[in-house]
């Protein structure tokens, strides 16, 4: 399966195929940090959160409302412009920080939400959640859009991998093993490929790539595409079908 048909699973009912296989999903996002602080809706006597709960998450949804409605407004501008859909055409909602918009050719949305790990901050996240034409992946506009917003491809797997079996099978291939490294409890490992200039991350569940340089949307799908190819051709039977 090559990217373009990997994209073609976005957001189906139900992500299976005809024999009730479940099948790889794929996701195109970016993610900017801030401190909450920063937010429009915040106010002097509110108090940033020093634990992350639900609570929390809906503080910082309710603050960051208006930061996502100006992105999600830019967005919607940009995507008018590049693509000239009529407003007919399009579905906007932006409501409890987390707006969607809804085109021909793409779905997408942005949303607010609490950082787990750093409290004091929020992330803003822009996902293409659903992708109804393969062409649009080649598509410069599509790239001129969304390289900003977004810099990392994400495939979800459909069956667990065993990381330690992949990584003992890399180690073992000549062409890939300098590129190579892993977490003492091999939780995950990571190959870096500079002529690629790709970095790719991959856990039991799921495989990330992101560029090793500047967002670059265009450069992102194809050199994704050619890591794609690498790993299904390499003896480390690390397919994406």
């Amino acid at each position: 399966m090559n990217l373009l048909q990997q994209f073609n699973s976005f957001n189906l009912i139900d992500n299976y195929t005809e024999d009730h296989s479940p099948v790889n999903q794929s996701r195109i996002v970016g993610s900017t940090l801030g401190r909450i602080r920063k937010l429009s809706g915040y106010q002097k006597h509110h108090h940033v959160p020093d634990l992350h709960s639900d609570a929390t998450q809906n503080f910082v949804r309710k603050s960051g409302h208006l930061d996502v409605k100006k992105a999600a407004d830019s967005l919607y501008a940009d995507i008018r412009r590049l693509f000239g859909y009529k407003r007919r055409e399009f579905e906007y909602t932006c409501e409890d920080g987390c707006a969607c918009i809804k085109t021909p050719d793409f779905n997408l949305q942005i949303r607010v939400d609490h950082c787990t790990d750093e409290v004091k901050n929020y992330s803003l996240s822009t996902e293409i959640t659903a992708v109804h034409k393969d062409s649009i992946l080649a598509d410069e506009r599509f790239h001129d859009c969304f390289t900003h917003q977004c810099d990392q491809l994400i495939v979800e797997l459909a069956h667990p991998i065993q990381i330690e079996d992949k990584i003992d099978a890399i180690e073992d291939l000549e062409g890939l093993s300098d590129a190579l490294t892993y977490r003492p409890d091999c939780g995950s490992f990571e190959l870096r490929l500079p002529k690629l200039d790709l970095l790719i991350e991959v856990y039991e569940s799921q495989i990330t790539f992101q560029l090793l340089t500047i967002r670059n949307l265009g450069k992102l799908i194809d050199h994704s595409q050619k890591a794609f190819d690498i790993l299904a051709d390499s003896e480390i039977g690390l397919r994406l079908t």
